[in-house]
């Protein structure tokens, strides 16, 4: 590599930044290891064409020993240009960037910890600041303290529901994706919404197109509103565990009769037509559900306007004031809108059954 070269290449280098709660209120501490006789954040060298998920294993696996599958890249921080000389890698070229990533651990791995590394220390960015003599170290730091002191909120003290799907997806690499049941419970354990493996316009890392066709995941916690779909969208539920009942009414009919509910168990499976307002919830705090929304050209089965994107949510419904929604179904929409933690499970329990007893009532049966 000649002079020229220098000035145009620059070398990566990932720093992980492992954060816990501090003992000052709103202070968190980071942990940092010897390296070379000086403390820094767990650090590596990016090789060449090497991706996140592969460089990780060397400072999480090989110098933390902390066990596979344990340690999630949260976010990627900016990489912050450095030039000079390295003093733990002297063959790196005169200008490099370095790469900070927040990672998160399993609970596994914190146990792990509990007997760090032989020198490793946790400091909060003051100490840092005043006690790292690492000159990267100490402009991560900085970089923290000042420009990126708003990301330090975003530092979970477990891995997040994205670090796992993409965790997952980094993992199934060909054209066929294989979602073992015990990823999937864990993804959905760390989240309270819906878990998209396909969407027609992706949006988050894990996801990939539909093809005409969106493919999620869900579960008590997942937020749930009336919604219908405008042609030539159709929604089709499938209950892998638990109760959920289906309320449903063409969009076009008025009366609070006109809404008709249905308990699904596991193992059944719903179609729900285009232009049926329809609400789906569940009868217990436990449960687990699929969802496929297969739509036709030019459909995105979004949230928006009917017609245009797929999904209408009564708020934006043509409709309006002309439709009502039966008293016992108010009562569970007003359950949902409440966060998970503060639903009462048991009302709920009694409305699911009491509309199921109207709907055998009504049916004969």
């Amino acid at each position: 590599m000649n002079g020229a070269d220098d000035e145009v290449r620059s070398s990566l280098v990932l720093y992980c930044l492992i954060g816990a709660a501090a003992p000052q209120a709103g202070a968190r501490r980071f942990l940092l290891v010897p390296k070379q006789g000086r403390l820094t954040f767990p650090p590596t060298k990016l090789r060449q064409a090497e991706d996140l998920y592969h460089a990780l294993v060397r400072p999480m696996e090989e110098d933390l020993g902390l066990p596979p599958d344990s340690y999630f890249p949260e976010q990627e921080l900016k990489p912050i240009p450095s030039a000079g000389i390295s003093p733990r890698y002297p063959g790196l070229p005169k200008k490099w960037h370095l790469y900070p990533v927040v990672v998160s651990l399993a609970e596994e791995a914190w146990q792990r910890l509990q007997t760090p590394p032989a020198g490793a220390v946790w400091l909060t960015l003051d100490e840092i600041l005043a006690q790292a003599a690492e000159p990267n170290v100490r402009a991560i730091a900085a970089y923290l303290h000042g420009p990126g002191a708003g990301l330090l909120t975003d530092m979970p003290a477990r891995p997040s529901m994205d670090a796992l799907a993409s965790h997952w997806a980094a993992s199934q690499r060909s054209g066929v994706r294989v979602l073992h049941a015990g990823q999937l419970r864990r993804i959905l354990a760390a989240g309270s919404r819906a878990f998209n493996p396909r969407v027609a316009d992706p949006y988050l890392p894990y996801q990939r197109q539909g093809l005409g066709f969106t493919w999620s995941f869900f579960t008590p916690k997942d937020k749930q509103d009336v919604h219908v779909h405008s042609l030539p969208a159709v929604e089709i539920y499938g209950v892998l565990e638990g109760h959920l009942q289906l309320w449903h009414k063409p969009m076009n009919q008025r009366g609070v009769r006109t809404w008709q509910s249905r308990t699904l168990c596991a193992g059944d499976w719903a179609e729900v037509e285009p232009l049926y307002c329809h609400f789906a919830c569940w009868g217990t705090p436990e449960g687990l559900g699929t969802v496929v929304k297969a739509a036709g050209s030019g459909e995105l089965a979004g949230v928006g306007n009917l017609g245009v994107a797929g999904k209408t949510t009564c708020e934006h419904c043509n409709v309006g004031s002309q439709c009502l929604i039966p008293p016992s179904m108010q009562d569970l929409l007003s359950q949902y809108a409440k966060p998970f933690s503060e639903r009462d499970y048991v009302l709920i329990a009694r409305l699911v059954a009491a509309a199921q007893q109207d709907s055998d009532d009504q049916s004969g049966e």
